[in-house]
């Protein structure tokens, strides 16, 4: 068997945990899974009907927020859903972050995985390099 089909058969019947990162927003944690092609395909086939019409109480990015983040987040609950006057689970990221930059950090971080986590390490090495300064 070739190398190429070993690498996907072991990658398929492997039970690898997604890359996660923390963004922070108005104030909270908010842990960021990365999506996978088949996440992202599913996000897109709820945002729009089935002639192709976009939905019109939330968008694609909107359900990307809510899949990378439901591991961490109860989008589902009827209490939140209720306050927010939502249906689908997926009309609440514009709903709860109406601030436009606190819905940015999410959109972002949903739709560039790497490069928001690349920010956010170099954020840290920066933090960690001025704290050892002001110690030494």
């Amino acid at each position: 068997m070739s190398d190429k089909l070993q690498k996907y058969l072991a990658a398929g019947t492997a039970t690898a945990k997604p890359e996660q990162i923390e963004v922070e927003v108005a104030g909270d944690e908010w842990s960021v899974r990365r999506l996978t092609t088949m996440d992202i395909r599913r996000c897109y086939d709820v945002a729009f009907n089935d002639d192709g019409s976009p939905k019109e109480t939330f968008n694609e990015i909107d359900a990307m927020i809510v899949r990378a983040t439901e591991h961490d987040f109860d989008w589902n609950n009827i209490e939140l859903l209720k306050v927010y006057s939502c249906i689908n689970k997926n009309e609440l990221p514009p709903r709860m972050f109406s601030n436009p930059d606190h819905y940015a950090i999410l959109s972002k971080a949903v739709r560039n995985f790497q490069e928001t986590k690349e920010e956010l390490l170099k954020e840290a090495k920066n933090s960690l390099s001025e704290t050892e300064k002001r110690a030494g």
